[in-house]
């Protein structure tokens, strides 16, 4: 379920709450507000500050604006399902079908039916994976204060852009971020792996409170 009301407590534009929507998938993993820059509005707990403290310091190894852009700058250039994509495109259906029942692939079985189920639903591949990650680091970052909070709307409005360019709606955007999910777990893929994604996704699309259901994917920027 989704924790918070969707309230807008602090009265932001809905361009604003539109770049919030766009880390909807893992801020709803982590339990977050969607209407706020900050993951629970005003509350803050040490335990909260530590948590986040050490996912971007672990994973990401961000401290400050440089380390950010940096870490934008990668995800903004990093190209994962999109080259397993590329690499079987010049195949027909059925020379695609014959290659991924082959025995000699392995485990790569499990990208190759990632490449057959997705073949014509994902126009810009697992890019939202990326993107998505970008909106969440940016907020947790102004929450630290590893970034300003001016700083942090111009980051999330330049990597929204992106994503108006990349996409067509917050379904089409939700389904790009499930494959990224999918194509991270591949070496040991089940449907377990990606169950909790699948499970926001629908949730993001349906519920009252959702992000997704209180902005319009087509604003004006």
């Amino acid at each position: 379920m989704i924790q918070f009301k969707y309230e807008n407590p602090d009265q932001l534009s809905e361009k604003q709450l539109w770049l919030l929507a766009t880390s909807a998938m893992l801020s709803q993993l982590n339990n977050q507000r969607h209407d706020t820059l900050n993951p629970k509005g005003d509350y803050t707990h040490p335990e909260l500050v530590e948590n986040i403290q050490h996912v971007l310091s672990r994973d990401w190894e961000i401290k400050n604006l440089a380390d950010l852009s940096d870490t934008i700058k990668y995800l903004h250039e990093k190209v994962t399902f999109g080259q397993d994509q590329n690499g079987w495109s010049m195949l027909s259906d059925v020379e695609l079908r014959k290659a991924a029942q082959s025995e000699d692939i392995g485990e790569y079985r499990h990208v190759m039916d990632m490449v057959q189920n997705y073949r014509y639903a994902l126009k810009s591949s697992d890019i939202a994976w990326h993107y998505g990650r970008c909106a969440w680091l940016i907020r947790m970052s102004a929450f630290l204060k590893c970034i300003s909070e001016e700083e942090a709307w111009v980051l999330l409005e330049d990597n929204g852009q992106r994503i108006k360019e990349s996409f067509d709606s917050w379904a089409s955007f939700g389904l790009s971020y499930m494959v990224g999910a999918q194509y991270w777990k591949r070496g040991s893929y089940a449907l377990e792996a990606i169950r909790r994604y699948i499970k926001h996704y629908q949730l993001l699309i349906t519920h009252k409170d959702s992000p997704w259901k209180n902005v319009p994917w087509d604003i004006d920027f």
